[in-house]
């Protein structure tokens, strides 16, 4: 929990040290990611999140209680994370689990009177879930009921859309200030990178192993193609092995298509997943995080056959990272 709590808690360390001080008049007009221009009559207080991992943005932003908006949401966190879901519910114990998990579909499949008896004043949709949305008509009924609706995006493009959402939300929720002072260390922080990879002719071969081990320990290997992981590889300075093996966003390739291809640098994403069948590195945030539990679970994907014939791995150059940065704005912290 100490690391989610200090995280936090830099951000209003840059915020107390600001002079600025900005406030959301409304109603107001902005311009979604999905370059839609919507009008917000008046500060919500009353939050529908269709992808559960916009609460690491809430948590930027409503830093005393994220919770505090939500009335009804899809907590992936809690399902597919419960390390870091644990973190936030011993953080805020009394509003953490009073909103509805709606388990909504990943690419936005919602129950839409449940929604409204909810009786949100804002709908926030990662942009993946729009076209469907649009095709089954829901975009249409929730503008009819007058409940506005934003697009977000923290994943098919992390760098890029991760800023605009947080800078989209700020203005939305009244939380400008916050907003202006993690973008300053945001950017700052990619300037650094930008700075590095100038500095080098070279952009290594990079293979991402999405999820390594969450399937046991002889599944291989799940990989993104040129978005979520593929994008911050790119940014990076790297090429994303992915992009040029997949047709798609995501899938599976073998082992020794890896081999053929013999990228400079292999890196494993993992957390805490559920399930008795995952050997998947535990990274993430809590006391409960071991650094002998991840060491072993690094060694033991290492051990799977023609593992070691990969160069990366000759040279040392295997890493493992949290896999839910790819698709949090919390991105800039990997």
């Amino acid at each position: 929990m100490q690391h989610l709590v200090r995280f936090i808690s830099s951000v209003g360390l840059m915020l107390a040290g600001q002079t600025f001080a900005y406030a959301t008049t409304y109603p107001v007009t902005v311009t979604d990611v999905a370059n839609r221009q919507v009008e917000i009559l008046q500060e919500p207080k009353r939050i529908v999140l269709q992808d559960g991992r916009d609460l690491f943005t809430l948590a930027l932003l409503d830093r005393q209680d994220p919770f505090q908006r939500i009335v009804a949401w899809n907590n992936i966190v809690k399902r597919a994370d419960p390390n870091t879901w644990e973190v936030f519910e011993h953080q805020w114990p009394a509003s953490a689990n009073r909103a509805t998990d709606m388990k909504f579909g990943d690419e936005g499949d919602l129950n839409l009177e449940a929604i409204v008896a909810a009786h949100p004043d804002l709908l926030v949709f990662q942009t993946r879930a729009r076209a469907s949305l649009e095709n089954a008509g829901v975009a249409s009924k929730l503008a009819a009921l007058k409940i506005p609706v934003i697009f977000v995006d923290s994943d098919l493009d992390p760098v890029t859309n991760s800023q605009k959402t947080v800078e989209l939300l700020g203005r939305v929720l009244n939380r400008e200030n916050e907003a202006r002072a993690y973008l300053d260390f945001y950017r700052s922080r990619l300037a650094s990178i930008d700075q590095i990879i100038k500095q080098h002719s070279h952009r290594p071969v990079v293979f991402v192993e999405a999820k390594a081990g969450q399937s046991g320990a002889s599944a291989c290997c799940f990989t993104h193609g040129d978005v979520y992981w593929g994008k911050l590889v790119e940014a990076a300075g790297g090429q994303n092995l992915g992009s040029s093996l997949l047709p798609g966003a995501t899938g599976d390739v073998t082992l020794e298509t890896v081999l053929g291809k013999q990228p400079d640098v292999y890196v494993m994403t993992g957390s805490q997943f559920p399930g008795y069948t995952s050997v998947a590195p535990g990274f993430g945030f809590g006391d409960s995080v071991k650094q002998p539990m991840i060491d072993r679970s690094m060694s033991l994907l290492q051990e799977r056959p023609g593992f070691a014939q990969l160069k990366a791995s000759q040279n040392g150059r295997v890493f493992g990272i949290y896999h839910q940065f790819y698709a949090s704005s919390w991105n800039r912290q990997c």
